[in-house]
């Protein structure tokens, strides 16, 4: 296995850990609100109540 060029002279700077982590909890977020858009198209409102329970609504 080849080693990523980043790590040869030891391991990721912090930025670099910073902006992989932003752009993986972005490209969650952006699926996630795909699946609600797609469910809502569809007709199913299931996924309406998520954000309530985070409320303890």
């Amino acid at each position: 296995m080849q080693e990523s060029a980043s790590w040869r002279s030891g391991p990721p700077a912090d930025f670099e850990k910073l902006w992989r982590g932003l752009a993986l909890v972005g490209a969650a977020h952006l699926v996630g609100m795909t699946v609600n858009i797609l469910a809502q198209i569809a007709g199913i409102q299931a996924l309406d109540k998520i954000p309530a329970m985070f409320l303890g609504l």
